[in-house]
């Protein structure tokens, strides 16, 4: 089983991370015109909101749609 978790490099050269365990995790994706948002929330089962363990990935859209036609064009090759 793949635990899910996310790990950031800010400006200041420090990594943040977050680990979700086994826990069980909710995906949430929205997009505009401009960007998209991936939002990853564990312990929404168990824990207060205020607690919950999360992560929110904003990114410009065209980028996304660029890695993820890259992505399928790798798994088509693959096939």
């Amino acid at each position: 089983m793949e635990m899910a978790h996310a790990i950031i490099r800010g400006k200041n050269g420090r990594r943040y991370e977050v680990d979700f365990d086994d826990a069980p995790v909710r995906v949430e994706v929205h997009a505009s015109e401009e960007t998209v948002e991936i939002f990853v929330e564990a312990d929404f089962e168990t824990h207060p909101e205020e607690r919950r363990r999360f992560a929110i990935i904003s990114i410009p859209r065209h980028l996304f749609s660029e890695a993820t036609g890259r992505t399928a064009r790798r798994a088509a090759k693959d096939r």
